[in-house]
């Protein structure tokens, strides 16, 4: 209170001079120094100060802003480019899996349809089992001393054929034969075989009890069977073999000479046969193409389904088995359907080319077989042509000579 009244006096003195020199003309003005100003050191500055300091906090918010704005950007920059840099790597990531897909489809053989060995491996075993027949036309790879002599042993009379018989039927002794005659030297018992050496499912399915499952692959007690049958419907003795001295003589030459033609009927007669055991018989050609097929499950699958017993324990079949196996594991296997839906491409013709090449080979199979047909027919024809012709040749031959000699 007492510093305003002190300065009030003051102020009206500056007022009064002021006006003084605008009255008065004559007056001259002179400059004065102002050392201090109540407005403006409780008013101005004041809010000049806080202005200021009003204007330092917006341009620092502005500046945080702007830095924040800044960044912001930058981080919208390096998602947007690292998102670019991401989905690139993705696509190219996706192609080469694609192609490497596509490479897999066109040049990987899967294993659920492998054995690629079994085409050369036919082959082997055809040679193998024609080499086979040759041998058991004459007893070779017969275990019964019986059957295996009778087959090697030169034609004789019918009656000692028929002694020959009756000595091997013993080991193939039925059951209904034993109520008749069992216990005596030609039937001891019933056999493990019946019927071994008189029915034909013995060269099919291998001899054994009736109702069994049948086998493409045969034992060496179902090939003595099988061979046993073969000598009882196809080598059947007609005559006895000339002694050296009886050979000598007209009559004798005559009669071997009929001998050797009916021997080659004979032969003709027995090669089918021959070749179904021979074909019944265990490869061991036939092992490294079915140990690849096993790799497959599909394949294995179906093997344990349909082998043999004795491929199943020796690892190997014969040439009857191993083609119902190429085929069967494929068509009757509904596990192979199942690996064949899974492929396409390159590896689906592959498979197709397969199927199509074992169908040529099985298909020259049944040629070669027509073949021997054939020449059996032609056989046949040529034994009616002599049951027909070669009496009236005898006859009219009787009446040509009878007139020579008349004249």
């Amino acid at each position: 209170m007492q510093s305003t009244q002190f300065r009030r006096p003051a102020g009206r003195r500056w007022l009064a001079a002021c006006v003084l020199a605008a009255l008065s003309p004559g007056v001259h003005a002179y400059p004065v120094e102002v050392m201090s100003s109540v407005p403006m050191d409780t008013v101005v500055r004041p809010a000049l100060g806080t202005m200021q300091t009003t204007l330092g906090e917006i341009l620092s918010a502005e500046t945080e802003t702007g830095t924040a704005v800044v960044q912001n950007a930058d981080k919208v920059t390096t998602a947007v480019t690292e998102a670019a840099r991401t989905q690139r790597e993705a696509e190219n990531f996706n192609r080469q899996a694609d192609r490497l897909e596509k490479a897999r489809a066109s040049y990987t053989v899967p294993d659920s349809i492998c054995s690629e060995s079994a085409s050369g491996t036919a082959a082997q075993v055809s040679q193998a089992t024609r080499a086979t027949a040759s041998k058991l036309a004459g007893g070779g790879g017969v275990s019964s001393a019986a059957v295996r002599e009778t087959l090697a042993s030169l034609p004789t009379t019918p009656r000692q054929g028929g002694y020959r018989s009756a000595l091997i039927h013993a080991a193939y002794c039925t059951a209904e034969e034993a109520k008749l005659y069992g216990g005596t030297g030609l039937c001891p018992s019933v056999s493990a075989l019946p019927g071994g050496d008189t029915e034909a499912r013995s060269l099919y399915d291998g001899a054994g009890p009736a109702g069994k499952d049948p086998e493409l692959t045969f034992t060496q007690a179902q090939t003595d069977a099988a061979m046993a049958y073969v000598n009882n419907s196809a080598k059947l003795d007609a005559g006895r073999t000339p002694g050296k001295g009886e050979i000598q003589t007209a009559t004798g030459q005559e009669y071997q000479g009929l001998l050797t033609q009916y021997k080659a009927m004979q032969s003709a007669a027995m090669q089918p046969q021959l070749d179904m055991v021979a074909a019944s018989q265990p490869q061991d050609a036939t092992q490294a193409a079915l140990t690849e097929a096993r790799q497959a499950p599909s394949a294995e699958s179906y093997f344990q389904q349909t082998a043999s017993a004795q491929a199943k324990q020796t690892g190997t079949m014969s040439e009857r088995e191993f083609e119902a196996f190429e085929v069967g594991r494929r068509y009757a296997n509904t596990a192979w359907v199942t690996d064949l839906q899974a492929m396409d491409g390159d590896n689906l013709a592959r498979e197709m080319a397969r199927q199509q090449s074992l169908a040529n080979w099985l298909a020259l199979g049944i040629k070669n077989e027509l073949r021997q047909a054939n020449i059996i027919s032609g056989q046949l024809l040529a034994l009616a042509a002599k049951n027909e012709y070669a009496p009236q040749l005898q006859a009219l031959s009787s009446q040509m000579s009878a007139g020579v000699s008349a004249q």
